[in-house]
């Protein structure tokens, strides 16, 4: 019983000073409000080259191992684990310390010595740059120094009981984090950004425009965001000053594109930044249509010079276009020019040479998005003229085949589906997976203080899903969360980047789970495809501003599914969202 005592209750105390300097200690106490000195706050992780291992140090006090009291092992053990981290926080009045096993240790400030109703007595000391506590309990004495040491937290820890040698170990932390308080300038590389709000797109129907009084809705992921001005084309429509920041907005009838824009500012109103989206802007479908086939002569052989359109979604980028003689490819065009860039929807031109034809071939053109998706359109060549006649038109269907248990099902053939249209059958001429078209992956991490005694665990983890679930042509982005959300990485494939960004957050703070989520979601606004989130996190929303089922009803108008991530047991507990598998 009393092992379990002190397993559970007295894990974070210290190293009393030597004799004959506990006096000198004591007369540079500030007896009036005993505080921490500052560059001990913050999260640690514990050094393990230059930290003593409890375990070592506990045998090293017999001669033979075998001589060591099973309590004393017990001991020893339970504090190497619970020391591999800590979180040292002061709020108001009181002293918190979290331990790596997610125990939190609370002692009272503004008083040197004090007993809680148990009986315990806590003695708190502090210097310029030492925080030293001191706990007895049931014949047991446990003291704790905290200090700095350069850029290191160093943590001595003495343990006393009568009829037994004292036990006395160092162990040595690192910051965690760049945004440590304690940590060094941060070199040039990712930062993390944090938009202060973002406008949650107002819902409606497939191809349905928007009109007269619409609810805009706003995600706030800065605290400090006192009111929220509303604009449509420039024009202020309403000044939201409290939470949640929503407006009913008027917009014109009959609907046209339009521009809503919203800008946030604190209590002294000062600008803290904004959002703009363009509403019910018409978009051209992505589509490629042979626009004309002449006949022309290439070194004595038949040739025909095949025009082509290809209409490109504003949103999107053209990646590349082939040209096919029935099934052979004969000309890929890697390099459309600037045009094929994100920007306005468009129609790209774009031409090729065919050599060799015969009168019973068809022409393919096949066109390729940055994001995967993929369209082509083809003719068949009719008379000497080689006058364009549309035979077959290709369309690219998306589906999802599960079995009756709901679970997915591959090794698929084109004979396995039957494709009707208008009670016609078609014939399927070809299978892609899902893995044929390239991932957007979104990472929502849990960064609240009670990530703590997993953060170390959770960056490996993170940084090792990403290097093996990210193929040639994937991209992926990172987003924190505690209190208030950020964008530590934007979409990027280049997994070095992706890995530098989660080396920014800072376990601290509490818990936006909803922000977090629906931030994240936010980031697919002009990113179509074959996309999926992922969230890890180790608790419940405390501290969240958006509805808690707000980011639910996002992703599944998204078609986004969003994965739950649970780190101890590492697995997959929940996804929610719909229509597209990672």
């Amino acid at each position: 019983m009393l092992l379990a005592v002190l397993a559970l209750a007295l894990w974070s105390f210290a190293e009393r000073p030597v004799e004959g300097q506990e006096e000198a200690a004591r007369e540079r106490i500030i007896a009036e409000a005993v505080v921490p000195p500052a560059d001990l706050i913050g999260p640690w992780l514990r050094n393990e080259e230059r930290s003593e291992d409890p375990n070592l140090k506990a045998e090293s006090m017999w001669r033979k191992p075998e001589q060591i009291p099973a309590f004393v092992r017990e001991l020893a053990e339970s504090l190497n684990d619970r020391l591999d981290a800590v979180l040292i926080e002061v709020d108001g009045k009181t002293l918190l310390i979290l331990n790596a096993r997610g125990e939190l240790s609370s002692f009272r400030l503004g008083s040197e010595q004090y007993s809680d109703r148990l009986g315990n007595e806590f003695h708190l000391l502090t210097t310029d740059a030492t925080l030293w506590i001191e706990t007895r309990i049931s014949g047991w004495v446990w003291i704790e120094t905290f200090s700095r040491q350069d850029d290191q937290l160093v943590r001595v820890t003495e343990i006393r009981s009568v009829g037994l040698p004292g036990l006395k170990f160092r162990t040595v932390y690192d910051p965690v984090g760049s945004e440590h308080p304690s940590a060094a300038p941060a070199g040039a590389g990712a930062e993390a950004v944090s938009q202060p709000i973002l406008i949650v797109p107002p819902g409606r129907r497939r191809r349905e425009l928007l009109s007269g009084r619409v609810e805009v809705r706003t995600l706030i992921a800065d605290p400090a965001v006192s009111s929220v001005e509303f604009t449509v084309d420039g024009d202020r429509a309403r000044v939201v000053r409290k939470p949640p920041f929503k407006a009913r907005i008027e917009l014109a009838d009959p609907p046209r594109e339009q521009t809503l824009e919203v800008r946030a500012y604190n209590a002294e109103g000062e600008y803290l930044g904004g959002d703009r989206i363009a509403l019910n802007r018409i978009d051209a479908p992505f589509a490629v249509h042979i626009a004309g086939i002449r006949s022309e002569q290439a070194n004595g052989g038949n040739a025909v010079r095949v025009e082509a359109g290809i209409s490109v979604p504003r949103s999107a980028s053209l990646d590349r276009v082939e040209f096919y003689r029935s099934d052979r490819l004969v000309v890929a065009v890697d390099d459309v020019g600037a045009e094929a860039d994100i920007g306005s929807a468009r129609l790209i031109p774009i031409d090729a040479l065919i050599r060799d034809v015969r009168a019973n071939d068809f022409v393919r053109v096949a066109a390729k998005l940055a994001d995967g998706r993929e369209r082509e359109d083809a003719e068949l060549l009719q008379g000497a003229d080689y006058q364009g006649e549309i035979d077959v038109q290709l369309v690219q269907l998306q589906v999802l085949v599960t079995d009756r248990e709901g679970n997915p099902v591959g090794g698929l053939e084109p004979d396995d589906f039957s494709v009707r249209e208008n009670g016609q059958p078609r014939e399927v001429e070809n299978i892609h997976t899902a893995h044929d078209v390239p991932l957007v992956l979104g990472l929502a991490i849990d960064s609240s203080d009670s990530m703590l005694p997993i953060w170390r665990k959770l960056k490996h983890v993170v940084a090792s899903f990403l290097d093996s679930s990210l193929a040639s042509g994937d991209r992926a982005f990172l987003v924190d969360f505690d209190k208030t959300v950020r964008l530590l990485q934007p979409l990027t494939g280049d997994k070095a980047l992706l890995s530098a960004g989660l080396a920014l957050p800072t376990p601290l703070g509490g818990t936006a789970l909803n922000d977090g989520m629906l931030f994240a979601l936010l980031q697919y606004r002009r990113e179509p495809g074959r996309r999926a989130l992922v969230v890890i996190t180790d608790g419940a929303d405390l501290h969240s501003r958006s509805r808690p089922k707000q980011s639910a009803d996002f992703a599944e108008r998204l078609g986004v599914p969003i994965y739950f991530l649970e780190l101890d047991n590492l697995i997959t507990k929940v996804a929610v969202g719909g229509g597209i598998t990672p």
